[in-house]
């Protein structure tokens, strides 16, 4: 049994066939089923179902499936240990961060990070709801975001990150600097699902638009054309468009960010996340 038998294995249950895994891996539809074959007769069961819709688990694949996901990362973290080691100390953290984190405090602690360790590099990815799939798949080493999506794995808070009201300029001229909830659910919410405002504000306007994107400047424009309101978090608001307005909440909202780790972490995530926990030094 081998990696690369086991992440074929995963991106076939992903894309729900051997030919769009085939193609995603560039192998031969044939080699991944030969593949597939061969690892049921190493585990002496049949954890596949084929039909003419795709493939599926088997009872005894379900019951086996959590296993082959932690052999699959914890092989493909062998494996990157090994090619640091090779490289004479050059090693790589693969870091999945919010939008937010990477466009504010990020790259300062990476050049930190790196002036302290020299053969240390980044690969970074930008994402939402991806970042707990990209954990589990051992596709990161880490993961910067809220305790929303991320505390189900080892997780260290850093920092609140308080929302604020966010109004088309000119929609309140009385001189107010704060908003309370239930006057705020009185206009037009504009929201992207993925943001989850219902974790966290108490009180939601019944009247809704939907935006299906994590860009958070695509919701600040429909704001600032007078179509409704948002809130957002300060990380997300440091290049406020003109036409807007903002206001603090009240009670006021708050996520809480942080740093996450998979169950069995890299020595270079450890330590990278150490360094954020010192840094930070988060208090409630």
């Amino acid at each position: 049994m081998d990696q690369r038998k086991l992440r074929t294995l995963l991106t076939t249950l992903r894309t729900g066939s051997f030919s769009k895994a085939a193609l995603e891996l560039g192998f031969t539809q044939s080699a991944v089923t030969q593949m597939m074959n061969a690892l049921e007769n190493e585990l002496g069961c049949k954890i596949l179902a084929r039909s003419h819709s795709g493939v599926r688990l088997t009872p005894d694949g379900e019951a086996l499936y959590p296993l082959i996901v932690e052999a699959e990362a914890a092989l493909a973290r062998l494996s990157n240990q090994a090619k640091a080691l090779a490289q004479e100390g050059q090693v790589t953290i693969r870091i999945g961060s919010f939008a937010s984190i990477s466009h504010t405090w990020l790259p300062k602690v990476l050049r930190d990070y790196q002036k302290a360790h020299p053969g240390t590099t980044f690969d970074i990815r930008i994402g939402t709801d991806k970042l707990p799939r990209w954990l589990l798949e051992d596709q990161i080493d880490l993961a910067l975001g809220d305790a929303h999506r991320c505390q189900s794995f080892q997780w260290y808070p850093l920092m609140d990150d308080p929302y604020y009201a966010v109004l088309p300029e000119g929609l309140i001229t009385d001189g107010r600097t704060s908003i309370t909830q239930e006057a705020f659910a009185q206009y037009t919410l504009i929201m992207a699902p993925m943001n989850a405002l219902d974790a966290h504000l108490t009180v939601l306007s019944d009247r809704r638009i939907n935006v299906s994107s994590d860009d958070d400047s695509t919701i600040l424009s429909i704001v600032a054309q007078g179509l409704g309101v948002t809130a957002m978090p300060l990380l997300s608001l440091r290049n406020t468009l003109e036409d807007l307005q903002t206001m603090k909440l009240e009670p006021v909202p708050k996520r809480v960010l942080g740093v996450a780790l998979p169950k069995s972490p890299t020595p270079s995530a450890v330590s990278f996340a150490a360094f954020l926990r010192k840094q930070f030094a988060y208090a409630p």
